[in-house]
């Protein structure tokens, strides 16, 4: 991701994913690493109806696309009519999500 942003910076959906997913994935990496091996296979599965859900609004299965992206912003690289931006994206709202709880959970139990 860091090279592909390297040579990619002016594209603006995907400075701010791969941006952000750089900065998520190396702060969890580095601080919480448990929490990462936790929530990839967990991913990885949750990619499966991700594909599904939004190849159907992207255009996969129905004549008129819901959503549209504006290919100058992002790299043009497609998983069937996904741009491949969103999957980075899914990682960390999903992950965000995820670190955000577990720390939550951790304090709410440190309380009691």
């Amino acid at each position: 991701m860091i090279i592909t942003l390297w040579y990619n910076y002016d594209k603006w959906y995907t400075l701010i994913n791969f941006g952000y997913a750089i900065l998520l994935l190396g702060l969890v990496y580095n601080l919480k690493r448990e929490q990462l091996q936790k929530f990839l296979p967990t991913f990885i599965i949750i990619l499966l109806p991700f594909f599904l859900i939004n190849g159907i609004l992207t255009g996969s299965f129905i004549e008129n696309q819901v959503v549209w992206y504006n290919n100058t912003e992002n790299l043009g690289i497609r998983i069937f009519t996904i741009p491949i931006e969103d999957s980075i994206y899914a990682l960390t709202m999903l992950l965000t999500v995820f670190v955000v709880m577990e720390k939550v959970n951790n304090t709410e139990t440190a309380i009691d």
